[in-house]
């Protein structure tokens, strides 16, 4: 039996999350790997919309029988969810020994979280021999450490405002810092028309082939109804597509769209949404979502959000939608407390109503209507925690694929 995981990381590497560290360290151990490049490297970066761009070029992969080791972030069950083979998770043993192979140079290449758990990542796709590696951007981009690998495609789906406290507070700075992932005679595609200055000079300054849509593209709302993508990753998903050594193009059909879920975005089962809306952009999008498909039925909004975050700007656009808030402490550490919460959101009219545990909400919400829909929305903090909950309750692994089993 292997090391506990959990305690390991949260002993070893979380007390490190935040901390601005050395690149020089970080460059010094990733030339020493001396990575065989695979035949190509997508790296995907964005305000909103990564991970759901992740799994829907790894799905088209796997679909033509191309290995792709897929790297994301965060997680929502487990740690290993962040590094996979094949869309296959590394198992707790490996994951543990990439994770204590770079650990080591931690203190002597002044190296923080984000980067060892990349080193990680890297090491494992690198000794698995793989075609395709997708690599995302954790945030921002400049000083992310996938930035300091080659791609061969490079992804914005988005910029919105978000983590502004590490990237600027306006649209234009917060482009500049996504943009640094441009190369020089590769392609730089960018998933919204309205695209930031910031891109458009980076990807002129070193020659990119910046490719955007010059009209709204994908927009029929009759075509994505039923698909839990929005417009900026489905042009996006079409581009790489078309632009991969691999040409994904012809797997690409509406079937395999509306077949794709991935779980805390946009995940409906019974008369349940889960979403991981967790800024301004991307609650606007659910609620766009709602509105084409849920106009008129009774949404009773459960929310909880992280301690960074502003919860009067998430939930000031459901006014008017619901009338009642259903909130929890106890939920998880990294989630802002009820108490934080009420004093941030004075000037909304809604009726709060607080709780003590997940439990306590997840039977608020089965006791409501059938006919009613009920919203867990504003972390993905929160989204795991209920999944986990979820299967706790029915005596399941904490997995991803209890989750495909039971949902």
């Amino acid at each position: 039996m292997p090391e506990n995981l959990s305690k390991w990381i949260e002993e070893n590497l979380l007390i490190h999350n935040y901390k601005k560290k050395s690149l020089v360290g970080y460059k010094e151990v990733l030339n020493s790997l001396n990575l065989k490049k695979p035949k190509e490297i997508i790296l995907i970066g964005g305000t909103n919309g990564k991970g759901s761009l992740s799994e829907l070029i790894t799905k088209l992969a796997l679909k033509k029988n191309i290995s792709v080791g897929t790297f994301t972030s965060p997680h929502l069950l487990n740690f290993n969810e962040r590094i996979r083979v094949n869309d296959k998770e590394i198992s707790d043993e490996k994951l543990l020994d990439v994770l204590k192979r770079f650990n080591r140079y931690k203190e002597s290449h002044n190296l923080n979280f984000y980067q060892i758990i990349s080193l990680a990542a890297l090491y494992h796709f690198n000794k698995s021999d793989l075609d395709l590696w997708i690599l995302e951007i954790g945030m921002g981009g400049r000083l992310d450490p996938m930035n300091f690998i080659e791609p061969d495609i490079s992804v914005i789906t988005k910029v919105a405002l978000d983590h502004q406290e590490y990237l600027g507070d306006t649209i234009e700075e917060i482009a500049a810092e996504k943009a640094e992932i441009a190369r020089p005679e590769k392609p730089l595609i960018f998933g919204s028309e309205n695209v930031p200055n910031a891109i458009i000079e980076k990807a002129s300054k070193v020659n990119s082939f910046l490719i955007y849509p010059e009209k709204k593209s994908y927009s029929s709302n009759k075509f994505l109804k039923k698909i839990t993508v929005s417009r900026e990753v489905l042009f996006c998903l079409y581009e790489v597509s078309k632009n991969s050594v691999f040409d994904f193009s012809s797997e690409i059909t509406k079937q395999f769209l509306d077949d794709f879920k991935i779980f805390g975005r946009l995940s409906l089962f019974d008369n349940f949404l889960v979403d991981s809306a967790h800024n301004e952009d991307s609650v606007r999008n659910l609620i766009s979502y709602l509105d084409t498909n849920f106009n008129g039925k009774k949404i009773n909004l459960f929310f909880a959000c992280s301690e960074n975050k502003d919860p009067e700007k998430l939930l000031e656009p459901f006014e008017g939608i619901v009338d009642k808030i259903f909130i929890a402490d106890n939920i998880h550490q990294r989630l802002m407390s009820s108490k934080k919460v009420l004093s941030k959101t004075r000037s909304l009219k809604f009726n709060f109503i607080i709780k003590d545990s997940i439990k306590s909400l997840y039977s608020i919400a089965k006791n409501k209507s059938r006919n009613e829909l009920n919203l867990f929305i504003g972390s993905f903090y929160f989204s795991g925690e209920f999944f986990k909950f979820l299967l706790e309750v029915r005596n399941l692994p904490i997995s991803i694929q209890s989750l495909k089993e039971v949902l």
